[in-house]
């Protein structure tokens, strides 16, 4: 906020509240503090002192309409923070926790299945280390795989159908899943 800014919050103030000190120093003071934070900021919490029925009466304090706010300069800093995998249990930065989440699931889902359907064991790091590209098609040989096979139950692969064809509707995809029963049945 710059200076001027900070004068008409000051202004505001004391149209509202004519007690304020009108000594100098006490409002370079405020003026000194305000100019920290962003005008939107101060100024969204003044009116919700104003609007405080409780409080909206008294003069607000300083410390009040800059508690909780972030200064300008801070808000301009990116910040990371490291999250956990809640699948693997990994720390992974935040910005990077959507792709690798989505693939961790991905994977233990592919053991899983390729365990429990064929009796095949994968290492889930081979598979958190392939590329996007190499991974992406594993996976879609991993769907096909299992829409090929007679084990897997029907509802599963109604799920794998949403994933290979997402532009099918549900209708759709129980259509081709009686027509591939049939196929199987004659």
């Amino acid at each position: 906020m710059t200076v001027e800014e900070a004068k008409t919050i000051l202004g505001r103030i004391k149209i509202h509240y004519p007690e304020l000190p009108k000594e100098k120093a006490v409002q370079q003071e405020w003026i000194k503090e305000l100019i920290l934070y962003d005008v939107e900021d101060v100024t969204r919490k003044l009116v919700s002192h104003m609007r405080n029925e409780d409080h909206g009466d008294k003069l607000p304090k300083l410390f009040f309409l800059t508690n909780h706010l972030v200064p300008s300069l801070e808000k301009n800093k990116i910040r990371h923070y490291t999250v956990y995998c809640p699948e693997c249990g990994y720390a992974i930065p935040d910005a990077e926790f959507e792709k690798h989440s989505k693939r961790c699931i991905e994977a233990s889902t592919i053991i899983r299945d390729l365990k429990r359907y064929f009796y095949q064991n994968i290492q889930k790091d081979k598979l958190m280390t392939l590329t996007d590209d190499e991974f992406e098609k594993l996976y879609m040989e991993y769907v096909n795989k299992m829409l090929e096979s007679d084990r897997v139950e029907t509802f599963r692969k109604k799920i794998l159908m949403h994933i290979k064809y997402p532009e099918y509707s549900a209708n759709d995809i129980d259509e081709i899943l009686h027509a591939m029963v049939n196929k199987e049945g004659k």
